[in-house]
């Protein structure tokens, strides 16, 4: 694969899967993907359950290499992947899945008007049983507490989704016999959204 020349969404696949390899935590991350001035892609990783500053940066070299943030010596970057990775949907570790549940969830919030980033706060819960992942979406209300702080006031299902043994991501529909509809069959992609 031409690394130089990607889509949106492959870039976006590649930086997933490279963050989730590198992560200790599951914590669902959000990938807000832009172009850089000379036309390169970019990506920015934060959290979905608190609104704090970035939690990593990526970009495409010159040389068709994924570089992050080199936080030994900041802001300079690391080359982290030389090659696109090998992406089997239905062998996706929690992390990965949390991201491709994120990049839907915040597609979903948008079409109603929402900024994810801005607007709402949420929370993921992924299990697995065999070949299928379950995953439900918490949104989260905070409130504050007597002593100043932020309190967790109220967390509430808003979605839940699962990948199938296809490897394909479903959303729950009620209005439908099998209880679930396929919302993305490409990992990481948000255009069967609706």
């Amino acid at each position: 694969m031409d690394t130089k020349n990607l889509t949106e969404n492959q870039f976006e696949q590649w930086v997933a899967i490279t963050q989730s390899n590198q992560m200790q935590d599951t914590h669902p991350l959000r990938i807000t993907v832009s172009k850089s001035d000379n036309n390169l892609y970019q990506a920015k990783i934060d959290y979905t359950a608190t609104q704090i500053d970035s939690v990593n940066s990526y970009k495409v070299n010159s040389s068709g290499e994924l570089e992050a943030i080199d936080f030994e010596h900041y802001p300079a970057m690391k080359v982290v992947s030389q090659s696109f990775p090998e992406i089997k949907q239905n062998q996706l570790t929690t992390n990965q899945i949390n991201m491709w549940v994120v990049a839907v969830q915040d597609a979903l919030f948008e079409q109603k008007g929402l900024k994810p980033v801005i607007d709402v706060v949420y929370d993921l819960e992924t299990a697995t049983d065999g070949n299928i992942a379950n995953v439900k979406v918490f949104k989260i209300d905070y409130t504050s507490s007597a002593n100043g702080g932020a309190d967790n006031a109220n967390k509430t299902l808003i979605n839940e989704f699962r990948i199938n043994s296809d490897g394909n991501l479903e959303i729950k529909d009620v209005s439908r016999e099998t209880g679930y509809r396929i919302i993305s069959k490409v990992y990481m992609d948000t255009s069967m959204v609706q």
